[in-house]
């Protein structure tokens, strides 16, 4: 007990700690300070350089090599994961098929690398004279149309398309063949509109020096129309087009031409089928 008290009694003692200079002994620097008050500087000191080399270990550029990496990878998350990229590939591929496809339908006929870069501009806005007005086939397989959309569709043929609106009457001038011509040609009036066969999908708008302007529709149910010769195309690229809407003019741009006149093209499951087994042109 009595060596406590003693140790205590020189800790509330004040000294002197000085700096001097061994040759001459000459006083640089002095501070006169209790035992209990070093103490603390220097426990102060060592907590702050803890604190530094603390946070230099959890934020400093060495931290990978003092942490834990906590971040754990669940199984099941794995597995979604592995299901999501294994349905993203499918699709990819199903849409690579789907485009191949396309690209054989115009093969030869619709090459898009060999675009004529001076090829006339296709302006819906020339001042030429449309003719619009429906005829009276047109009429009558409109009414066909809505008279089979009003019947028990377990009634139906195995086709779930049975009527198709003619792009444009006129004279046919040149059959099917499905070794040498894959559709068919109409002459008709000069400016005829062409209209959709059937509802769908723009999916080729542009401009071959073989076909001139052309067009193509991806329709419900494995079918396709292809539009050749136009003159002024009427719909972009992705456009959603309804049965009968105004798609194009009948012109007569391109080198496979000889005067105005539509070549129509029919395809069904990525074979040419005869346009004529589907509807009336006259």
């Amino acid at each position: 007990m009595n060596r406590i008290k003693i140790i205590l009694f020189k800790l509330r003692q004040s000294n002197k700690y000085a700096i001097s200079n061994p040759t001459n002994f000459e006083e640089r620097w002095s501070f006169n300070a209790t035992g209990i008050q070093l103490i603390s500087l220097m426990l102060i000191i060592c907590l702050f350089i803890g604190f530094l080399f603390t946070f230099f270990v959890i934020k400093g550029p060495f931290s990978t090599y003092f942490t834990k990496n906590d971040v754990t990878l669940d199984r099941n998350n794995l597995e979604m994961q592995h299901r999501k990229i294994t349905s993203l590939n499918k699709r990819i591929d199903e849409q690579e098929a789907y485009i191949l496809s396309i690209k054989k339908i115009i093969t030869g006929e619709i090459i898009v690398d060999s675009l004529d870069e001076k090829a006339p501009e296709s302006n819906p806005t020339n001042t030429v004279t449309i003719h619009t007005d429906q005829t009276e086939n047109e009429a009558n397989l409109s009414e066909k149309v809505k008279d089979d959309l009003r019947t028990n569709p377990k009634k139906k043929k195995k086709s779930a398309i049975q009527f198709f609106v003619e792009p444009v009457t006129g004279t046919v001038s040149q059959e099917f063949d499905v070794n040498n011509h894959s559709g068919i040609d109409i002459v008709t009036a000069k400016d005829r509109t062409i209209l959709a066969c059937l509802s769908g999908t723009v999916i080729y708008s542009g401009y071959s020096q073989k076909d001139g302007f052309v067009l193509v529709l991806d329709h419900a149910n494995g079918y396709i129309s292809v539009y050749k010769h136009t003159k002024i195309i009427l719909k972009k690229l992705g456009s959603k087009v309804q049965m009968s809407d105004p798609i194009a003019i009948v012109g007569n741009t391109g080198e496979n031409t000889n005067g105005p006149h539509l070549h129509f093209e029919l395809w069904y499951n990525q074979s040419a089928v005869n346009p004529k087994d589907y509807m009336n042109f006259k």
